[in-house]
């Protein structure tokens, strides 16, 4: 079974991406069961960044979906053999390892072909005729080794190309039988030993262990033919020469191949579509990874996710549904996201989600680490505004303070650093205001979109005011919102800059504003949360 992903919402901010990588290092630490990965759903905040730079950690990976792909149904580490290999080792195979194929590989590693229980069936065990070598080759070493045999004369190097002959008649009615360059299979018959390698058969296999006379091995080597004693018996023998023939020469070259990325929907019906059972998992360079079999698609395998800082499908990754999630940690309302079974939903009204983080440290009685401490802090202080949110709690005060013990910093000053490094040596964009953080929220047919952009100097991104306006207006038109909304917000005169587009009315009513003549100053609103998505929300009818 695959990790856990544990992520936060798109467009992560920094709680979002701080809390995840701090939760999964605790249930790592928990959970000796599963691992834990944190991921995120975007593009990295400037705080964030930061902040993990100053803390010595490696930034979460980004992930595009959590829709279930080949690479979470397929099975892993699959028997491959040589195209180089008789069938007889490719039957082996199969049974010892009770699957219905083998991937064919060539000499680089690469996948060239696909043996199966059905090709040995439909070429080999429903046959009622010994299989020879004129249209599938076949070495005298190879030759050797599926019989289990000793060569006593000829070059284990040569190319056996003839018929297959079984020397049960009498030895004259058997030599008007052979060709040369055929393959005889006898027992310990004197007579027709010497007389077949007369008559240009360019092997002869003696069965049940028996010694060929002195003047077959003598004609042998005067025609430079191979001999060769196998312990088997001739019955045995002649099925054995059936399995000698190469993998490469019996495989079915039609293959169907699959990514490890691939959508597990797209291969399930290129799968169902095809004569195989199975797909080949391959790398770019076709390199096996595994198989995808119909079994694999009968387990019903998704992803398992830990949804962190939010709980409401439409702000989680692509594939959500699809997913399993096993846990929520979060501080907003309660959202849209069902589950199978009942699972840890961790949900509280405080001011941000690491500050539930930082007390399930404690519920566990787990020490914090300086640096999961440092982010987690981060985390808190830009969701809270530095305490002055009106979201924040006596519960994130004290987490706060205990925090910035383990951490070793001052809240203040750390989280005035934070807000600074937001707009350290960046240059304007109007998109990045607008676009940075972003929660989508639909109530009824009314859909919203309310941005925040905190900062400590908001005077000077309001002479972009102009340029914001269209931005944000193009995030509307984009997102297919009916109205979309930008908190300024500055954390040291501690309020926002209200922008509105689409059906403005819907904003100006629930905050009880005019933006007839532009943004609108709203002082003590920091809260997006709180003070204006849970108005607009409300007003909408919810």
């Amino acid at each position: 079974m695959g990790p856990v992903l544990v992520f936060g919402h798109r467009n992560p901010d920094n709680d979002s991406i701080c809390s995840a990588v701090a939760y999964a290092h605790l249930k790592n630490l928990t959970d000796a069961d599963n691992v834990y990965v944190p991921a995120r759903l975007g593009a990295v905040p400037r705080e964030t960044a930061w902040a993990f730079e100053r803390w010595g950690l490696e930034l979460p990976i980004e992930i595009a979906h959590v829709h279930t792909t080949v690479r979470d149904a397929m099975t892993e580490g699959a028997v491959t053999i040589s195209a180089e290999k008789p069938m007889l080792d490719a039957g082996r195979l199969l049974r010892e390892h009770d699957v219905r194929a083998l991937p064919v590989t060539s000499d680089d590693g690469t996948v060239v072909g696909l043996i199966s229980q059905r090709t040995l069936a439909e070429r080999y065990l429903e046959s009622t005729e010994v299989v020879g070598f004129t249209r599938t080759p076949v070495s005298v070493r190879r030759l050797v080794r599926v019989l289990e045999g000793t060569l006593l004369a000829g070059d284990e190097g040569a190319t056996l190309t003839g018929r297959v002959l079984i020397g049960a008649a009498e030895p004259e009615t058997m030599v008007a039988m052979i060709s040369p360059g055929d393959t005889l299979i006898v027992g310990d018959r004197r007579r027709t030993q010497p007389m077949a390698l007369e008559a240009g058969v360019a092997c002869l296999v003696v069965t049940t262990g028996s010694e060929p006379g002195a003047d077959a091995l003598e004609a042998a080597c005067e025609r430079g033919a191979a001999v060769i004693v196998t312990p088997h018996d001739t019955y045995s023998a002649a099925r054995l020469v059936s399995l000698a023939t190469a993998v490469g020469d019996t495989m079915d070259t039609d293959v169907l191949f699959v990514g490890p990325d691939t959508l597990l929907s797209e291969a399930t019906e290129d799968l169902f579509a095809s004569v195989h059972r199975e797909a080949v998992v391959v790398d770019t360079e076709k390199n096996c990874l595994g198989v995808l079999t119909r079994t694999d698609l009968a387990r019903g395998i998704r992803k398992r996710v830990v949804l962190v800082d939010h709980n409401e499908s439409s702000q989680s990754a692509a594939g959500v549904d699809e997913a399993s999630v096993v846990e929520i940690v979060d501080h907003h309302r309660v959202g849209d996201i069902q589950t199978a079974g009942p699972i840890l939903f961790l949900n509280l009204p405080v001011g941000s989600t690491a500050t539930i983080v930082a007390l399930r440290y404690e519920q566990l009685d787990v020490d914090t680490p300086p640096a999961m401490a440092g982010i987690l802090l981060g985390a808190l202080l830009t969701d809270t505004v530095i305490l002055k949110s009106p979201t924040t709690t006596r519960y994130d005060r004290e987490v706060c303070e205990r925090l910035a013990a383990i951490a070793g910093v001052d809240p203040l000053e750390y989280g005035m650093e934070l807000f600074r490094s937001r707009s350290a040596g960046e240059v304007f964009s109007a998109a990045a205001v607008v676009g940075a953080d972003v929660k989508e929220y639909r109530v009824g047919d009314i859909s919203a979109a309310i941005a925040q952009y905190e900062t400590v100097d908001a005077a000077a991104t309001l002479q972009h005011a102009d340029e914001i306006e269209s931005a944000l207006e193009a995030m509307r038109a984009a997102k297919g919102c009916d109205v979309a909304v930008l908190m300024l917000t500055d954390v040291v005169r501690e309020g926002s800059q209200i922008f509105a587009s689409g059906k403005v009315r819907l904003a100006e009513r629930a905050l009880g504003i005019s933006l007839a003549a532009g943004p609108v100053w709203m002082d003590g609103v920091l809260s997006r949360k709180k003070q204006v998505a849970a108005r607009i929300v409300s007003g909408s009818g919810a």
